[in-house]
């Protein structure tokens, strides 16, 4: 065994051997409760364990008052599974449009009410004894778990963060110089990919940053920076690739992009060594003299550079005033009511086969079925999740049965189960350690400590311990089926979903004529953008033809907001601004076709920044109709 993978283990172990005997002397209900709570809230640094129990706290109370509340109105199973279908349908659907771990209180309410309920109504004495035993433990093992690990585990790093934002910033200035040395498109390729996904990642980490209010601080910040840098992947984009664009450039001022090629190389450079109050210095004096030749570019430099100060100094909370640089996080109520409905249908139509049949173990299938299809409905891809948990659910289940059976037969002293109970629990958390076995050696553990149920006296025969297994991963096996053929969910149509929103964004910002608002849809634009890139990536669907799309798309963007710019500031003759109201009219319509949808991951938006060229309008032009000649009708300068 490797040392720095067995003493995690060690600790999570000794966590939940130590919550389960707490529970126990405390003469809890159901106190294994609190060794799989212990399990589940261990997490890599201090202030992830104490927001992600800190929300597990929140979601459990809420989902124990609500089956509480639930079974003092209902005692028949057609009803009681009605009303769990209504309000699992509705946590699904909450916990899919929120983020981070908020998401995960919306879907532990909604899994907690079910296994309340479930239980409460085999014991229908023991209903109070149960609602208040499942928050009792909850707590128990989070304040275990933080005594035993919280002295062990690192406090998260704001410098981490930093650095990481340092990162991507050098390499977005650094691609702006390889683009303004006219290296060509094929040259910045790699490195828009890992811009891309580099802040796809960052934007992921901050969901899972803390709930002080010093880090949500950070946080906005962060998310000002990403921002700022998508807007200066847009402006690179239209401002100095366009072939037209850098020979005017080049007959205005010979000589110029030359320099800036260096000067961008060397202020990328400082800025992963030192980026300080100098660095900073340079930065801006560079964006003003860029903004005379590159307006766009220029502004998008200096934006970034403040955004970036700003994230870095002791002052966080400065950057608060950056709202029109905010990314607005995607929230996808297509997908979201997807989920739901899935929740909703999945329970009741397994309830309703519990409700006709009257079997036995349908209880404890509904259980495990409720966990799977809430706790991982928010998942790119749920179905792979619930498969691997699948393999896990019944090593655990068939371990236990076999513990319970073989090893702990006849025996009742707590001391004894304990004992007998923790190599196992050592063995599923050794493997909790290795990527490639997380997911089936958690649930192998959590299923196991829920089948053999240490800390209850278990007077259940040997064939209904093997049966309601069965049932439990039954229950894993229904969620999955639901996640693959009843309703389907996977990342290509989370994708195809992404897509949609941002033809949407695209159109609406054509369409508006109120900055405030295109600032909002734009922020909800980028966030798209990012989560776009993250799942081509997570699953290897075209995430070169991803990131290019994505570059067009922030360049299309950021030329609507110019035309408007100039449609509601610049003096225009009735002429122009008839042409340009007909462009930003023309780009709505066609962002609403599947044909733009269909392109946006194929190149299209490539073309875009190639046609941002000066071109006087003619009738053949403003007339056409076929795609490619439409799309170079409703470009004009962006300058």
């Amino acid at each position: 065994m490797q040392w720095p993978r067995l003493l995690p283990a060690l600790r999570a172990t000794a966590a939940a051997l130590a919550a389960l005997v707490v529970a126990h002397l405390l003469r809890l209900e159901n106190p294994y409760w609190a060794a799989m709570t212990a399990l589940i809230v261990v997490q890599p640094t201090r202030t992830l364990l104490f927001e992600k129990s800190y929300y597990r706290l929140v979601g459990t109370a809420i989902g124990s008052a609500a089956a509480w509340l639930l079974l003092l109105q209902t005692t028949s199973p057609l009803a009681l599974t009605a009303a769990l279908s209504i309000w699992i349908a509705a946590c699904v659907g909450i916990g899919n449009l929120l983020h981070g771990l908020r998401s995960y209180a919306a879907l532990m309410a909604a899994c907690t009410c079910a296994v309340i309920a479930m239980s409460g109504y085999q014991n229908p004495g023991h209903l109070g004894g149960m609602a208040f035993g499942r928050v009792a433990c909850i707590i128990v093992g989070i304040l275990v778990t933080t005594c035993v690990t919280a002295l062990f585990t690192p406090s998260h790093s704001m410098d981490e963060l930093g650095d990481r934002l340092n990162k991507v910033a050098a390499d977005a200035v650094r691609w702006l110089a390889q683009l303004a040395e006219g290296a060509g498109k094929q040259a910045g390729t790699d490195l828009e990919q890992e811009i891309l996904c580099e802040a796809a990642e960052i934007e992921a980490l901050l969901d899972a940053g803390g709930i002080s209010s010093s880090f949500r601080s950070h946080r906005r910040n962060a998310r000002n920076v990403l921002g700022a840098l998508l807007s200066m992947l847009a402006a690179g984009k239209l401002d100095t690739e366009s072939p037209e664009r850098l020979q005017l450039l080049q007959r205005a001022a010979s000589g110029w992009s030359e320099a800036l090629t260096r000067r961008l190389q060397e202020l990328a450079a400082g800025l992963e060594r030192d980026p300080g109050p100098e660095w900073c210095g340079k930065a801006k004096a560079l964006a003003a003299e860029t903004t005379l030749h590159l307006p766009l570019l220029g502004r998008a430099l200096y934006h970034l550079t403040g955004t970036l100060e700003v994230a870095l100094a002791s002052h966080a909370d400065d950057g608060a005033n950056e709202a029109t640089l905010h990314l607005i996080r995607h929230r996808d109520w297509q997908q979201a009511g997807r989920a739901a409905f899935r929740g909703g249908i999945v329970i009741a139509v397994v309830g309703l086969v519990w409700s006709l049949t009257g079997w036995s173990k349908g209880p404890l299938m509904l259980m495990a079925l409720s966990i799977m299809i809430s706790i991982f409905s928010s998942k790119e891809h749920p179905a792979r999740f619930v498969g691997l948990i699948f393999i896990g659910a019944a090593t655990g289940s068939t371990l236990a049965v076999f513990c319970r059976l073989v090893l702990l037969h006849g025996v009742g002293d707590f001391a004894v189960t304990a004992a007998v109970i923790a190599p196992f629990i050592l063995l599923g958390a050794y493997a909790m350690q290795h990527r490639r076995t997380v997911i089936p050696a958690t649930d192998a553990t959590l299923f196991f400590i829920f089948v053999i149920q240490p800390g209850v006296s278990v007077t259940v025969a040997a064939n209904d311990l093997a049966i309601g297994a069965v049932a439990m991963v039954l229950g894993v096996a229904s969620a999955w089926m639901g996640y693959t053929f009843l309703v389907p969910v996977n990342p290509a149509l989370r994708m195809r979903s992404l897509l949609a929103a941002m033809a949407k964004d695209i159109a609406q910002m054509s369409a508006q004529a109120n900055r405030g608002s295109r600032v909002r849809i734009r922020g909800k634009l980028q966030h798209r953008v990012i989560r776009l890139v993250a799942l081509a990536r997570n699953f290897d669907i075209t995430p070169a033809a991803a990131v290019s799309g994505a570059i067009g798309v922030l360049a299309l963007t950021a030329t609507i907001e110019r035309l408007r710019e100039k449609l509601e500031y610049e003096e225009l003759s009735p002429e122009s601004a008839r042409q340009l109201r007909e462009t930003l009219d023309r780009i709505a319509c066609m962002a609403q076709t599947p044909a733009l949808e269909s392109r946006l991951l194929q190149g299209w938006a490539d073309d875009l920044s190639a046609v941002l060229k000066p071109l006087p309008p003619t009738e053949d032009r403003v007339g056409a109709t076929d795609e490619g000649a439409a799309m170079g009708a409703v470009m004009v300068p962006a300058s």
